[in-house]
């Protein structure tokens, strides 16, 4: 008794809300006995489990409170908030994705070792988002005991290190870069402590040395730097290191083959705040190919400016302000004046007074702007003439694109200059000579406008040049043709191809004439077009002639009487044939006999014309257009007759395929032609071996030829208009002949009045297909008159030749005519002559004349070339040695050699045509 005591009563406050109070008395005593009980009453504390939860929920933190066991006993509200589940899914963390897959086990593993130890545990884990998202936690685990030690609980704080773990992810790799770049630098690096002792070096060093960093530690190794650079490495070394600067210096390193190499090393400090240096960071980079290159530049410099002086030109070099700093021996020589005197702007005395101001402003633009120097001005020689010169300069830069030198050449153009005086010359002889054609020539700029023209085209008009030039506006122009002139020709000047139509103009007295307008451009040496040549041809009488034509259907059958000119058709197919009454008198068949078949058309056809025929029939099965071809009949009486026919092949409306045509007896005017060519033979044979006779002695032929297609091709054309219904495809395409037969006969007389010009020959882009064309129709009376055939195999994807047209027709046409007389001696043998053009293996464009005649001995194939040299009976030898001659002036070869079988085949090559601009561009390149 009268001891202390405790008690706890359960008492209403003042709102009646229950409270549990704790009572504690202590007695006073007086004598040994208690006199009285003093006590305090105060607040009861919450149950000790109520307060721990209190505490947990207060941590700002996930914080998870598991049994001695580990099971989960509790979770505070920022975990529950974190992993968005109740602390019911939560107690079954391990069968969930809570924590990362791969951090489970570990996870796991750690928790169960520190419950079995009674230890405290540190992990870090993936722990998943309520969004869906893992973060990494550091997971604290630490046991929470009573008095005696036993453990009451485990208490994991989740402490999320997701941003640190990231850092430490991107920190690693960043290091690990940081340690890869000194090894991929195709360099030597090496870092230097602060005393200048090698603390670390990539591979690439290590491997030039052969050594460990161990044995390069001490730098710079006298065994490895070259001892005529260590005491300057030393120096070098010493003072960057006692200031603390960058150093940049070149030294020779022994590599582990023992071999010293140039290298420049630079180095630069690293420095911490203060400003002291922490490390170094050195570059080792070889040099050595590039100082062996400054060192063999040096070598050559004395033996190029040796090479320079000798050089058969005139070569100059300055600064890159203008001041003169050489001039090679051909100029000092030319001008008279040492290289003291020229020095600077001393050359200047030496140009022309009229020349120097325009010279002294150009090269004071391309000083200022950069760009090189093409000029003319005359310089005055030592002797006191004055002579043209080309003055060129480019520019030598840097590395860096900085101007080093002015590089210049004076070339000497006196005789280019005087050329270019007579041309003007000749230029103006040419303007009197157009005003002197029998034509009307009009000259337009490049954008179309009349820029001259001769004087029969003013006198036509009788109006001024300036007039005319309106042509489209003031009324000379027809207006029913006014929009075909403008299109057509504004066409072609857009294009740059040549034009050619026809249209009416009004003659000064009010008339009408048609005219046939052709046009030309005159292109540079760079394709450029400088002007256009028109030429205006009265066809007024033409046109009437054709509208004539057109109209004369009635007199067809006189007309073909008078011509000797019948019409057939072949269905091929079938062979049917069809027969006007003129061809029946041609082939001496009677107009009575049976139906005419092929057959009967071939026992009219001499054996020698028997395989045309059938070819050309094989041609006009498989579809093949329009044929112009003669051949020999052979008539029941044993005479001959020379026939030309002209047929086109195409489907007929029924879907056959139909050969129709003219045949015309040109009997009569072939013997006529031969008799005169035989005569025109005898008396101009020498000029005919020079290739130009045989132009002159085709004239007859030539003109003939294209007149008589036209009566022949207008015959056809009423024959196609008679029929029922009339055809006029066919009559389109006679038609469309007959103007190409007008053309053919112009354009003989052109050819004809180039050959004879004594102008010089005008080198330009040439079609070796035309040419080669062009000789063989010009040939056709000596082929007809030695009954040969000539069978052409042309490349049509073969580029233009550079050369003189003239010329290049002649070399063919002395080909030609060698091949004729040589198979004019061959006797029965295959009457053919084969003209091939192709390109040649080194690129070039060759042209080939084959014959089968009695070919010549091996020992004369290269001296038929030489001048006066002949095989041949009554030759003079004059004809290879002058196409030889032409050959080889265009840059060709010109060769023959014996055929397989017989005969012989003469072939020559020509280079491509080069345009200037090209040529430049491969020369600069060069």
């Amino acid at each position: 008794m009268g001891s202390p005591f405790e008690i706890v009563i359960s008492v209403l406050d003042a709102a009646a809300v229950p409270r549990d109070l704790v009572v504690r008395c202590n007695p006073i005593i007086d004598d040994g006995r208690v006199a009285k009980w003093c006590g305090i009453a105060v607040e009861a504390p919450p149950p000790r489990e109520t307060e721990f939860q209190r505490i947990v929920d207060s941590i700002p933190v996930p914080v998870a409170v598991t049994t001695p066991s580990g099971d989960v006993r509790s979770l505070n509200q920022p975990a529950l908030d974190y992993f968005g589940m109740s602390l019911e899914a939560l107690k079954e963390w391990k069968a969930t994705e809570v924590v990362h897959p791969d951090d489970l086990n570990r996870t796991i593993d750690d928790q169960i070792a520190a419950h079995v130890n009674g230890t405290f545990y540190n992990v870090e884990s993936r722990h998943l988002r309520a969004d869906g998202i893992y973060r990494w936690h550091n997971v604290l685990g630490m046991p929470l005991r009573d008095a005696d030690g036993e453990i009451l609980c485990w208490f994991h704080l989740l402490v999320d290190i997701d941003d640190r773990k990231r850092a430490e992810i991107e920190l690693a790799a960043q290091q690990r870069e940081a340690r890869l770049i000194p090894e991929s630098i195709p360099a030597g690096v090496s870092v230097l402590s602060p005393d200048g002792g090698i603390e670390a070096a990539n591979g690439h060093l290590l491997r030039y040395y052969g050594r460990t960093l161990d044995e390069i530690r001490m730098w710079p190794c006298p065994d490895l730097v070259h001892p005529g650079d260590v005491h300057r490495v030393a120096d070098v070394l010493g003072s960057a290191i006692a200031n603390g600067l960058p150093f940049d210096i070149e030294l020779r390193l022994r590599g582990a083959e023992g071999r010293y190499r140039w290298f420049q090393v630079n180095g630069h400090p690293l420095k911490d705040d203060d400003g002291a240096v922490i490390r170094w960071y050195v570059l080792h980079v070889d040099v050595d190919d590039r100082k062996r290159a400054e060192q063999a530049l040096k070598d050559t410099e004395y033996d190029l400016r040796k090479i320079i002086n000798a050089l058969p030109a005139a070569v100059w070099t300055t600064l890159p302000d203008g001041y003169c700093d050489f001039l090679n021996d051909r100029w000092l020589d030319y001008a008279g004046y040492t290289a003291e005197e020229a020095e600077g702007w001393g050359w200047g005395s030496v140009l022309h007074p009229d020349d120097k101001d325009e010279l002294v402003r150009g090269w004071s633009t391309c000083l200022s702007t950069g760009l090189p120097i093409d000029l003319e001005a005359r310089m005055q020689r030592f002797d006191g003439e004055y002579r043209w010169f080309l003055f060129r300069a480019n520019i030598l830069r840097d590395s860096d694109g900085r101007i080093v030198k002015w590089l210049g050449t004076n070339v000497d153009i006196e005789d280019r200059k005087r050329a270019e005086q007579a041309l003007a010359e000749r230029e103006r002889e040419s303007r009197l000579i157009v005003d002197g054609i029998a034509g009307m020539i009009a000259i337009f700029s490049p954008a179309g406008e009349l820029m001259g023209g001769n004087q029969q085209l003013l006198d036509y008009f009788q109006l001024p040049l300036e007039e005319v030039k309106h042509w489209d506006t003031n009324g000379i122009t027809h207006p029913e043709d006014l929009q075909l002139c403008i299109d057509t020709f504004m066409g072609s000047i857009v294009s740059g191809e040549p034009y050619d139509y026809e249209t009416r103009f009004r003659r000064h007295d009010g008339v009408w004439r048609w005219f046939q307008l052709r046009g030309l451009p005159l292109r540079d040496e760079e394709g450029r077009i400088q002007r256009w040549y028109g030429l205006l041809t009265d066809v007024d009488d033409r046109k009437r002639a054709e509208e004539k034509l057109r109209q004369s259907e009635a007199f067809l059958a006189d007309a073909q009487r008078l011509s000797r000119t019948g019409s057939f058709s072949m269905i091929l197919g079938t062979e049917r044939i069809t027969w006007s009454a003129e061809t029946y008198r041609i082939f001496d068949v009677d107009p009575a006999a049976p139906e005419v078949t092929f057959s009967t058309v071939l026992s009219r056809v001499h054996p020698d014309s028997v395989q045309m025929v059938k070819h050309v029939i094989e041609q006009a099965r498989n579809g093949w257009g329009d044929f112009d071809y003669e051949i020999v009949l052979s008539m029941p009486d044993q005479s001959s007759k020379n026939v030309r026919v002209l047929a086109h092949s195409e489907r007929n409306k029924d879907g056959e395929q139909e050969l129709t045509g003219a045949i015309q007896d040109i009997t009569d005017s072939r013997k006529a032609e031969e008799a005169l060519n035989e005569a025109r033979s005898e008396l101009s044979y020498v000029t005919r071996a020079t290739s130009l006779g045989v132009l002159t002695a085709s004239i007859a032929h030539e003109l003939n030829q294209p007149l008589a297609g036209i009566v022949t091709n207008a015959s056809t054309c009423l024959l196609a208009l008679g029929a029922e219904p009339p055809n006029i495809d066919v009559a389109n395409d006679t038609a469309r002949r007959m103007i190409r037969d007008a053309n053919r006969s112009a354009d003989v007389i052109v050819r004809l009045r180039a050959l004879f010009s004594r102008k010089p020959p005008v080198i330009e882009p040439v079609d070796m297909n035309e040419v080669a064309m062009e000789a063989i129709a010009l040939a056709t009376s000596d082929l007809q008159r030695a009954r040969l055939a000539v069978t052409t195999h042309l490349n049509g994807e073969l580029p233009p030749v550079a050369g003189a047209r003239v010329q290049l027709q002649q070399v063919i046409m002395n080909l030609l005519r060698n091949a004729i007389d040589a198979m004019s001696e061959a006797g029965g043998r295959t009457r053919r002559i084969l003209i091939r053009t192709e390109l040649s293996a080194g690129g070039d464009v060759q042209l080939s004349v084959e014959d089968a005649g009695v070919g010549l001995p091996a020992d004369d194939m290269d001296r038929i070339f030489d001048s006066f040299y002949t095989t041949k009976q009554d030759g003079m030898g004059i004809g290879l040695s002058v196409s030889r001659s032409i050959v080889e002036n265009h840059n060709g070869r010109l060769w023959a050699r014996a055929n397989e079988e017989q005969g012989v085949t003469v072939s020559f090559t020509l280079p491509p045509y080069v345009s200037a601009a090209t040529a430049q561009n491969e020369t600069l390149h060069l």
